[in-house]
Protein backbone atom coordinates (compact mmCIF):
# COMPACT_ATOMS: atom_id res chain seq x y z
CA UNK A 1 0.00 0.00 0.00
CA UNK A 2 1.17 3.52 -0.88
CA UNK A 3 0.10 6.67 0.96
CA UNK A 4 -0.09 10.10 -0.69
CA UNK A 5 -0.18 12.99 1.77
CA UNK A 6 -1.37 16.29 0.41
CA UNK A 7 -3.21 19.56 1.12
CA UNK A 8 -6.94 19.99 0.86
CA UNK A 9 -6.75 22.12 -2.29
CA UNK A 10 -4.91 19.31 -4.16
CA UNK A 11 -6.83 16.32 -2.81
CA UNK A 12 -9.44 16.17 -5.57
CA UNK A 13 -6.85 16.63 -8.32
CA UNK A 14 -4.78 13.75 -6.99
CA UNK A 15 -7.84 11.53 -6.60
CA UNK A 16 -8.61 12.15 -10.30
CA UNK A 17 -5.02 11.30 -11.32
CA UNK A 18 -5.05 8.04 -9.39
CA UNK A 19 -8.55 7.24 -10.63
CA UNK A 20 -7.42 7.64 -14.25
CA UNK A 21 -5.63 4.25 -14.03
CA UNK A 22 -7.89 1.26 -13.58
CA UNK A 23 -7.89 -0.20 -10.02
CA UNK A 24 -4.89 1.89 -8.96
CA UNK A 25 -6.94 3.46 -6.16
CA UNK A 26 -7.06 -0.01 -4.53
CA UNK A 27 -3.32 0.30 -3.86
CA UNK A 28 -3.15 3.99 -2.99
CA UNK A 29 -4.66 5.94 -0.10
CA UNK A 30 -4.86 9.72 -0.23
CA UNK A 31 -4.81 11.63 3.05
CA UNK A 32 -4.38 15.16 4.26
CA UNK A 33 -0.97 15.92 5.75
CA UNK A 34 -2.39 17.34 8.97
CA UNK A 35 -4.32 14.10 9.64
CA UNK A 36 -1.20 11.88 9.76
CA UNK A 37 1.63 12.17 12.28
CA UNK A 38 3.79 9.28 11.08
CA UNK A 39 3.31 6.48 8.55
CA UNK A 40 5.34 3.35 7.93
CA UNK A 41 3.78 2.92 4.51
CA UNK A 42 5.63 4.06 1.42
CA UNK A 43 4.68 7.74 1.26
CA UNK A 44 4.64 10.54 -1.28
CA UNK A 45 4.11 14.16 -0.22
CA UNK A 46 2.39 16.43 -2.75
CA UNK A 47 2.52 20.07 -1.64
CA UNK A 48 3.20 23.48 -3.14
CA UNK A 49 3.51 22.18 -6.69
CA UNK A 50 6.11 19.51 -5.89
CA UNK A 51 6.34 15.78 -5.08
CA UNK A 52 8.65 14.45 -2.37
CA UNK A 53 9.31 10.86 -1.34
CA UNK A 54 9.59 9.48 2.18
CA UNK A 55 12.74 7.75 3.40
CA UNK A 56 12.62 3.96 3.20
CA UNK A 57 13.83 3.03 6.67
CA UNK A 58 12.60 -0.55 6.29
CA UNK A 59 14.79 -1.54 3.31
CA UNK A 60 11.99 -2.34 0.87
CA UNK A 61 13.59 -0.45 -2.04
CA UNK A 62 17.05 0.87 -3.02
CA UNK A 63 18.23 3.67 -0.68
CA UNK A 64 18.40 6.07 -3.63
CA UNK A 65 17.01 9.49 -2.70
CA UNK A 66 14.79 10.98 -5.39
CA UNK A 67 14.85 14.79 -5.03
CA UNK A 68 11.84 17.06 -5.00
CA UNK A 69 10.10 16.75 -8.40
CA UNK A 70 7.64 19.24 -9.97
CA UNK A 71 4.06 18.06 -9.64
CA UNK A 72 2.44 16.80 -12.83
CA UNK A 73 0.05 13.95 -13.56
CA UNK A 74 2.83 12.04 -15.32
CA UNK A 75 5.46 12.54 -12.60
CA UNK A 76 2.98 11.47 -9.92
CA UNK A 77 1.96 8.29 -11.73
CA UNK A 78 5.59 7.42 -12.53
CA UNK A 79 6.55 7.75 -8.87
CA UNK A 80 3.46 5.87 -7.69
CA UNK A 81 4.25 2.85 -9.85
CA UNK A 82 7.92 2.98 -8.88
CA UNK A 83 6.99 2.94 -5.20
CA UNK A 84 4.58 0.07 -5.81
CA UNK A 85 7.39 -1.94 -7.44
CA UNK A 86 6.09 -1.81 -11.03
CA UNK A 87 9.19 -0.22 -12.56
CA UNK A 88 8.30 -0.97 -16.16
CA UNK A 89 4.94 0.76 -15.82
CA UNK A 90 6.53 3.83 -14.23
CA UNK A 91 8.53 4.55 -17.42
CA UNK A 92 5.34 4.67 -19.52
CA UNK A 93 4.56 8.10 -18.07
CA UNK A 94 7.91 9.87 -18.54
CA UNK A 95 10.54 10.28 -21.25
CA UNK A 96 14.32 10.66 -21.20
CA UNK A 97 13.92 14.44 -21.23
CA UNK A 98 12.07 14.48 -17.91
CA UNK A 99 13.99 15.36 -14.74
CA UNK A 100 12.67 12.24 -13.02
CA UNK A 101 13.85 9.82 -15.70
CA UNK A 102 17.54 9.47 -14.75
CA UNK A 103 16.70 9.05 -11.07
CA UNK A 104 14.23 6.24 -11.70
CA UNK A 105 16.57 4.58 -14.20
CA UNK A 106 19.48 4.45 -11.72
CA UNK A 107 17.25 3.29 -8.85
CA UNK A 108 15.84 0.55 -11.08
CA UNK A 109 19.32 -0.60 -12.08
CA UNK A 110 20.22 -0.81 -8.39
CA UNK A 111 17.05 -2.74 -7.60
CA UNK A 112 17.63 -5.45 -10.20
CA UNK A 113 21.41 -5.59 -10.21
CA UNK A 114 21.86 -4.09 -13.68
CA UNK A 115 25.18 -2.45 -14.43
CA UNK A 116 25.57 1.21 -13.47
CA UNK A 117 27.10 3.03 -16.44
CA UNK A 118 29.75 5.74 -16.24
CA UNK A 119 27.18 8.34 -17.27
CA UNK A 120 24.83 7.26 -14.47
CA UNK A 121 27.68 7.45 -11.98
CA UNK A 122 28.63 10.90 -13.22
CA UNK A 123 25.00 11.99 -12.82
CA UNK A 124 24.88 10.87 -9.18
CA UNK A 125 28.27 12.44 -8.49
CA UNK A 126 27.03 15.81 -9.72
CA UNK A 127 23.58 15.67 -8.13
CA UNK A 128 23.80 13.97 -4.72
CA UNK A 129 26.65 12.87 -2.45
CA UNK A 130 24.34 10.40 -0.72
CA UNK A 131 23.27 8.80 -3.99
CA UNK A 132 26.86 8.62 -5.22
CA UNK A 133 27.80 6.68 -2.06
CA UNK A 134 24.91 4.22 -2.11
CA UNK A 135 25.33 3.55 -5.83
CA UNK A 136 28.99 2.76 -5.13
CA UNK A 137 28.01 0.57 -2.19
CA UNK A 138 25.06 -1.36 -3.60
CA UNK A 139 25.25 -0.88 -7.37
CA UNK A 140 26.94 -3.10 -9.93
CA UNK A 141 29.96 -1.13 -11.21
CA UNK A 142 32.89 -2.10 -13.40
CA UNK A 143 35.33 0.02 -11.37
CA UNK A 144 33.97 0.76 -7.89
CA UNK A 145 35.83 2.98 -5.45
CA UNK A 146 38.19 1.24 -3.06
CA UNK A 147 37.14 0.91 0.58
CA UNK A 148 39.07 3.93 1.87
CA UNK A 149 37.79 6.28 -0.83
CA UNK A 150 34.19 5.17 -0.33
CA UNK A 151 34.56 5.58 3.42
CA UNK A 152 35.75 9.17 2.86
CA UNK A 153 32.88 9.81 0.41
CA UNK A 154 30.35 8.69 3.02
CA UNK A 155 31.88 10.96 5.65
CA UNK A 156 31.75 13.88 3.19
CA UNK A 157 28.10 13.14 2.43
CA UNK A 158 27.22 13.09 6.14
CA UNK A 159 29.13 16.30 6.83
CA UNK A 160 27.38 17.97 3.89
CA UNK A 161 23.90 17.03 5.12
CA UNK A 162 21.77 19.24 7.33
CA UNK A 163 20.61 17.94 10.73
CA UNK A 164 17.53 16.29 9.24
CA UNK A 165 16.31 12.85 8.16
CA UNK A 166 18.57 12.95 5.13
CA UNK A 167 21.65 13.01 7.36
CA UNK A 168 20.50 10.06 9.47
CA UNK A 169 19.48 8.10 6.39
CA UNK A 170 23.03 8.47 5.06
CA UNK A 171 24.40 7.46 8.48
CA UNK A 172 22.27 4.30 8.38
CA UNK A 173 23.83 3.20 5.10
CA UNK A 174 27.31 4.27 6.14
CA UNK A 175 26.86 1.93 9.12
CA UNK A 176 25.84 -0.85 6.71
CA UNK A 177 29.05 -0.19 4.81
CA UNK A 178 31.12 -0.35 8.01
CA UNK A 179 29.44 -3.62 9.01
CA UNK A 180 30.14 -5.12 5.58
CA UNK A 181 33.85 -4.36 5.98
CA UNK A 182 33.96 -5.38 9.66
CA UNK A 183 34.60 -1.88 11.05
CA UNK A 184 32.35 -2.85 13.94
CA UNK A 185 33.70 -0.63 16.72
CA UNK A 186 33.54 2.41 14.44
CA UNK A 187 29.96 1.52 13.49
CA UNK A 188 29.04 1.23 17.17
CA UNK A 189 30.57 4.63 18.00
CA UNK A 190 28.69 6.35 15.18
CA UNK A 191 25.38 4.77 16.22
CA UNK A 192 25.80 5.71 19.88
CA UNK A 193 26.45 9.33 18.89
CA UNK A 194 23.63 9.44 16.33
CA UNK A 195 20.74 7.65 18.04
CA UNK A 196 20.05 10.29 20.75
CA UNK A 197 19.79 12.94 18.01
CA UNK A 198 17.61 10.97 15.57
CA UNK A 199 14.58 13.02 14.64
CA UNK A 200 11.78 10.54 13.90
CA UNK A 201 10.68 7.32 15.58
CA UNK A 202 11.35 5.60 12.25
CA UNK A 203 14.99 6.65 12.09
CA UNK A 204 15.62 5.97 15.79
CA UNK A 205 14.12 2.47 15.53
CA UNK A 206 16.16 1.64 12.42
CA UNK A 207 19.41 2.81 14.03
CA UNK A 208 18.59 0.90 17.25
CA UNK A 209 18.12 -2.28 15.21
CA UNK A 210 21.53 -1.68 13.63
CA UNK A 211 23.12 -1.16 17.05
CA UNK A 212 21.73 -4.50 18.22
CA UNK A 213 23.26 -6.18 15.15
CA UNK A 214 26.63 -4.49 15.62
CA UNK A 215 26.79 -5.48 19.29
CA UNK A 216 25.87 -9.06 18.39
CA UNK A 217 28.62 -9.21 15.78
CA UNK A 218 31.18 -8.21 18.43
CA UNK A 219 30.18 -10.82 21.04
CA UNK A 220 32.97 -13.04 22.32
CA UNK A 221 33.15 -15.83 24.87
CA UNK A 222 32.66 -15.51 27.76
CA UNK A 223 29.63 -13.35 27.03
CA UNK A 224 29.29 -10.09 28.96
CA UNK A 225 25.82 -10.30 30.53
CA UNK A 226 25.39 -6.50 30.49
CA UNK A 227 25.97 -6.46 26.74
CA UNK A 228 23.52 -9.35 26.25
CA UNK A 229 20.95 -7.41 28.28
CA UNK A 230 21.48 -4.28 26.17
CA UNK A 231 21.11 -6.22 22.93
CA UNK A 232 17.97 -7.94 24.22
CA UNK A 233 16.37 -4.64 25.26
CA UNK A 234 17.13 -3.07 21.88
CA UNK A 235 15.70 -6.08 20.07
CA UNK A 236 12.52 -6.19 22.13
CA UNK A 237 11.83 -2.48 21.56
CA UNK A 238 12.40 -2.78 17.80
CA UNK A 239 10.33 -5.96 17.49
CA UNK A 240 7.41 -4.33 19.34
CA UNK A 241 7.70 -1.29 17.05
CA UNK A 242 7.61 -3.38 13.87
CA UNK A 243 4.75 -5.53 15.16
CA UNK A 244 2.71 -2.44 16.00
CA UNK A 245 2.84 -1.49 12.32
CA UNK A 246 2.37 -5.10 11.10
CA UNK A 247 5.87 -5.21 9.57
CA UNK A 248 6.20 -8.95 10.04
CA UNK A 249 9.30 -9.51 7.92
CA UNK A 250 11.31 -6.89 9.83
CA UNK A 251 10.05 -8.26 13.13
CA UNK A 252 10.81 -11.83 12.05
CA UNK A 253 14.43 -11.04 11.19
CA UNK A 254 14.98 -9.51 14.62
CA UNK A 255 13.18 -12.41 16.30
CA UNK A 256 15.74 -14.78 14.79
CA UNK A 257 18.54 -12.77 16.41
CA UNK A 258 16.57 -12.44 19.65
CA UNK A 259 16.30 -16.21 19.78
CA UNK A 260 20.08 -16.50 19.63
CA UNK A 261 20.59 -13.93 22.41
CA UNK A 262 18.05 -15.72 24.63
CA UNK A 263 19.94 -18.94 23.96
CA UNK A 264 23.22 -17.28 25.01
CA UNK A 265 21.50 -16.23 28.25
CA UNK A 266 20.31 -19.79 28.89
CA UNK A 267 16.64 -18.86 28.43
CA UNK A 268 15.74 -21.81 26.21
CA UNK A 269 11.97 -21.37 26.48
CA UNK A 270 12.09 -17.77 25.22
CA UNK A 271 14.62 -18.73 22.56
CA UNK A 272 12.26 -21.34 21.16
CA UNK A 273 9.28 -18.97 21.33
CA UNK A 274 11.12 -16.24 19.40
CA UNK A 275 12.28 -18.53 16.61
CA UNK A 276 8.85 -20.16 16.31
CA UNK A 277 7.25 -16.73 16.01
CA UNK A 278 9.76 -15.73 13.33
CA UNK A 279 8.94 -18.89 11.36
CA UNK A 280 5.21 -18.09 11.63
CA UNK A 281 5.77 -14.54 10.28
CA UNK A 282 7.88 -15.77 7.35
CA UNK A 283 5.22 -18.37 6.50
CA UNK A 284 2.50 -15.71 6.55
CA UNK A 285 4.56 -13.43 4.30
CA UNK A 286 5.55 -16.38 2.05
CA UNK A 287 9.31 -15.77 2.04
CA UNK A 288 10.93 -19.20 1.61
CA UNK A 289 14.55 -18.05 2.04
CA UNK A 290 13.86 -16.36 5.38
CA UNK A 291 11.65 -19.26 6.44
CA UNK A 292 14.49 -21.66 5.67
CA UNK A 293 17.07 -19.62 7.60
CA UNK A 294 14.76 -19.36 10.62
CA UNK A 295 13.98 -23.06 10.43
CA UNK A 296 17.69 -23.86 10.27
CA UNK A 297 18.32 -21.70 13.33
CA UNK A 298 15.53 -23.49 15.22
CA UNK A 299 16.90 -26.90 14.27
CA UNK A 300 20.41 -25.90 15.33
CA UNK A 301 19.11 -24.65 18.68
CA UNK A 302 17.26 -27.90 19.33
CA UNK A 303 20.37 -29.89 18.46
CA UNK A 304 22.49 -27.71 20.77
CA UNK A 305 20.07 -28.28 23.66
CA UNK A 306 19.97 -32.02 22.98
CA UNK A 307 23.77 -32.23 23.33
CA UNK A 308 23.73 -30.24 26.55
CA UNK A 309 21.73 -32.46 28.84
CA UNK A 310 18.33 -32.46 27.12
CA UNK A 311 18.24 -35.60 24.91
CA UNK A 312 14.47 -35.21 24.45
CA UNK A 313 15.27 -32.56 21.82
CA UNK A 314 17.12 -34.94 19.46
CA UNK A 315 14.03 -36.07 17.56
CA UNK A 316 12.47 -32.56 17.34
CA UNK A 317 15.84 -31.40 15.97
CA UNK A 318 15.74 -34.14 13.32
CA UNK A 319 12.21 -33.12 12.32
CA UNK A 320 13.25 -29.45 12.15
CA UNK A 321 16.27 -30.20 9.93
CA UNK A 322 14.13 -32.41 7.68
CA UNK A 323 11.61 -29.56 7.29
CA UNK A 324 14.38 -27.18 6.22
CA UNK A 325 15.53 -29.67 3.57
CA UNK A 326 12.23 -28.99 1.79
CA UNK A 327 13.47 -25.44 1.18
CA UNK A 328 17.24 -25.85 0.88
CA UNK A 329 17.47 -28.58 -1.76
CA UNK A 330 20.56 -30.14 -3.29
CA UNK A 331 20.13 -28.52 -6.72
CA UNK A 332 19.14 -25.03 -5.51
CA UNK A 333 21.14 -24.57 -2.28
CA UNK A 334 23.92 -27.18 -2.29
CA UNK A 335 25.96 -25.72 0.58
CA UNK A 336 22.94 -25.31 2.85
CA UNK A 337 21.88 -28.82 1.87
CA UNK A 338 25.31 -30.13 2.90
CA UNK A 339 25.25 -28.16 6.17
CA UNK A 340 21.86 -29.64 7.09
CA UNK A 341 22.93 -33.20 6.27
CA UNK A 342 26.12 -32.69 8.28
CA UNK A 343 24.02 -31.87 11.34
CA UNK A 344 21.68 -34.78 10.65
CA UNK A 345 24.63 -37.15 10.30
CA UNK A 346 25.94 -36.09 13.70
CA UNK A 347 22.52 -36.41 15.34
CA UNK A 348 21.96 -39.89 13.89
CA UNK A 349 25.34 -40.96 15.28
CA UNK A 350 24.76 -39.44 18.73
CA UNK A 351 21.08 -40.06 19.50
CA UNK A 352 20.68 -42.45 22.45
CA UNK A 353 18.85 -45.57 21.18
CA UNK A 354 18.69 -49.26 22.02
CA UNK A 355 21.27 -51.71 20.63
CA UNK A 356 18.58 -53.17 18.36
CA UNK A 357 17.90 -49.74 16.79
CA UNK A 358 21.56 -48.71 16.52
CA UNK A 359 22.23 -50.21 13.04
CA UNK A 360 19.30 -48.27 11.54
CA UNK A 361 20.47 -44.94 12.94
CA UNK A 362 24.09 -45.52 11.93
CA UNK A 363 22.90 -46.28 8.39
CA UNK A 364 21.07 -42.95 8.39
CA UNK A 365 24.25 -41.26 9.65
CA UNK A 366 26.45 -42.82 6.97
CA UNK A 367 23.96 -41.85 4.27
CA UNK A 368 23.94 -38.19 5.41
CA UNK A 369 27.74 -38.07 5.65
CA UNK A 370 27.93 -39.31 2.06
CA UNK A 371 25.57 -36.53 0.98
CA UNK A 372 27.86 -34.02 2.70
CA UNK A 373 31.08 -35.30 1.12
CA UNK A 374 29.44 -35.42 -2.31
CA UNK A 375 29.14 -31.61 -2.11
CA UNK A 376 32.07 -30.66 0.14
CA UNK A 377 34.73 -32.09 -2.12
CA UNK A 378 38.42 -31.65 -1.33
CA UNK A 379 39.20 -29.20 -4.15
CA UNK A 380 36.34 -26.69 -3.85
CA UNK A 381 35.61 -26.83 -0.11
CA UNK A 382 38.80 -28.06 1.59
CA UNK A 383 38.00 -26.77 5.10
CA UNK A 384 34.46 -28.19 5.07
CA UNK A 385 35.74 -31.43 3.52
CA UNK A 386 38.23 -31.87 6.36
CA UNK A 387 35.60 -31.11 8.99
CA UNK A 388 33.13 -33.62 7.54
CA UNK A 389 35.85 -36.27 7.09
CA UNK A 390 36.96 -35.82 10.70
CA UNK A 391 33.41 -36.05 12.05
CA UNK A 392 32.52 -39.05 9.86
CA UNK A 393 35.65 -40.87 11.03
CA UNK A 394 34.83 -40.12 14.67
CA UNK A 395 31.28 -41.40 14.21
CA UNK A 396 32.49 -44.59 12.51
CA UNK A 397 34.51 -45.48 15.60
CA UNK A 398 31.24 -46.00 17.47
CA UNK A 399 29.27 -47.68 14.67
CA UNK A 400 28.27 -51.36 15.06
CA UNK A 401 30.50 -53.80 13.19
CA UNK A 402 29.79 -53.67 9.45
CA UNK A 403 29.34 -56.77 7.27
CA UNK A 404 30.83 -55.51 4.01
CA UNK A 405 33.77 -53.40 5.23
CA UNK A 406 35.85 -52.55 8.27
CA UNK A 407 34.53 -49.34 9.88
CA UNK A 408 37.83 -48.71 11.67
CA UNK A 409 39.89 -48.92 8.47
CA UNK A 410 37.45 -46.56 6.80
CA UNK A 411 37.70 -44.17 9.75
CA UNK A 412 41.49 -44.22 9.56
CA UNK A 413 41.42 -43.26 5.88
CA UNK A 414 39.01 -40.41 6.62
CA UNK A 415 41.26 -39.09 9.39
CA UNK A 416 44.17 -39.12 6.92
CA UNK A 417 42.01 -37.16 4.44
CA UNK A 418 41.29 -34.58 7.14
CA UNK A 419 44.98 -34.32 8.10
CA UNK A 420 45.94 -33.68 4.47
CA UNK A 421 43.96 -30.42 4.74
CA UNK A 422 44.52 -29.64 8.42
CA UNK A 423 48.20 -28.94 8.03
CA UNK A 424 50.62 -27.65 10.66
CA UNK A 425 50.81 -24.20 9.10
CA UNK A 426 47.17 -23.63 8.16
CA UNK A 427 45.04 -25.30 10.82
CA UNK A 428 47.17 -26.26 13.84
CA UNK A 429 44.29 -26.39 16.34
CA UNK A 430 42.06 -28.48 14.08
CA UNK A 431 45.02 -30.75 13.28
CA UNK A 432 45.60 -31.37 16.99
CA UNK A 433 41.97 -32.41 17.45
CA UNK A 434 42.12 -34.79 14.50
CA UNK A 435 45.37 -36.33 15.74
CA UNK A 436 43.84 -36.93 19.19
CA UNK A 437 40.79 -38.68 17.74
CA UNK A 438 42.97 -40.71 15.39
CA UNK A 439 45.07 -41.80 18.39
CA UNK A 440 41.87 -43.09 20.02
CA UNK A 441 41.27 -45.06 16.84
CA UNK A 442 44.74 -46.65 16.92
CA UNK A 443 43.90 -48.23 20.28
CA UNK A 444 40.77 -49.83 18.79
CA UNK A 445 42.43 -51.25 15.68
CA UNK A 446 43.63 -54.84 15.56
CA UNK A 447 47.28 -55.39 14.65
CA UNK A 448 47.61 -58.38 12.34
CA UNK A 449 51.22 -59.13 13.30
CA UNK A 450 54.11 -57.72 15.35
CA UNK A 451 55.51 -55.74 12.43
CA UNK A 452 52.25 -53.84 11.94
CA UNK A 453 52.06 -53.35 15.70
CA UNK A 454 55.53 -51.77 15.75
CA UNK A 455 54.71 -49.63 12.72
CA UNK A 456 51.53 -48.32 14.34
CA UNK A 457 53.35 -47.72 17.62
CA UNK A 458 55.96 -45.59 15.83
CA UNK A 459 53.25 -43.57 14.06
CA UNK A 460 51.41 -43.00 17.34
CA UNK A 461 54.55 -41.73 19.06
CA UNK A 462 55.29 -39.34 16.20
CA UNK A 463 51.75 -38.01 16.11
CA UNK A 464 51.25 -37.55 19.84
CA UNK A 465 54.66 -35.88 20.13
CA UNK A 466 53.70 -33.33 17.48
CA UNK A 467 50.62 -32.09 19.36
CA UNK A 468 52.55 -30.04 21.92
CA UNK A 469 54.12 -28.11 19.02
CA UNK A 470 50.69 -27.25 17.59
CA UNK A 471 48.70 -25.84 20.52
CA UNK A 472 48.91 -24.56 24.08
CA UNK A 473 45.37 -25.60 24.99
CA UNK A 474 45.43 -27.23 28.44
CA UNK A 475 42.68 -29.81 27.83
CA UNK A 476 44.21 -30.93 24.52
CA UNK A 477 47.67 -31.29 26.06
CA UNK A 478 46.21 -33.30 28.96
CA UNK A 479 44.62 -35.71 26.49
CA UNK A 480 47.90 -35.97 24.60
CA UNK A 481 49.81 -36.72 27.82
CA UNK A 482 47.32 -39.47 28.62
CA UNK A 483 48.23 -41.15 25.32
CA UNK A 484 51.93 -40.65 25.99
CA UNK A 485 51.61 -42.50 29.31
CA UNK A 486 49.72 -45.36 27.70
CA UNK A 487 52.34 -45.60 24.96
CA UNK A 488 55.09 -45.85 27.55
CA UNK A 489 53.31 -48.88 29.02
CA UNK A 490 52.80 -50.37 25.57
CA UNK A 491 56.51 -49.95 24.73
CA UNK A 492 57.43 -52.26 27.62
CA UNK A 493 55.08 -54.93 26.35
CA UNK A 494 56.21 -54.67 22.69
CA UNK A 495 59.90 -54.82 23.59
Amino acid sequence: MLTILTEINLQKTIENVIGSVERLKELVEIKLIKSVTESLNKTLFVTNGSINSSFDWNDTEPPYLIPSIPFSNENLLALVFYKLGNHQKSFEFISEEDALYDHLLIATHMQFGYEISDSMLAFTNSSSKHNFCVVQQYGKLLKPLNVNLLKKAFKDAIADSREDENRFFTIKHFVNFLIDYNYLSEAENILRISIPNAISHLSKNSLNAQLASVLMAQLKLPYDTSVLDEIQNLQQDCIAYYESYNLKVNAGLLLVDASEIANFKGDFISSKEYISKAILYFKEEDIPEFLGEAGLRKATLLYTWSKNGSPQYYKPAINAFQDVLKIFKRDTHPQKFAEIHHNLALIYSEIPVSEEEKPIWTAFSASSFKEVLAIYNKDRFPYEFAMASHNYATALMNFPKAKLHNNLDKAFALFEDALSIRTVSKYPFERALTLLNQLELYWLMNNEDSEIEKKNFKEMVEKVSSISKLVNDKSILERANHHIEKLKELKIIIN
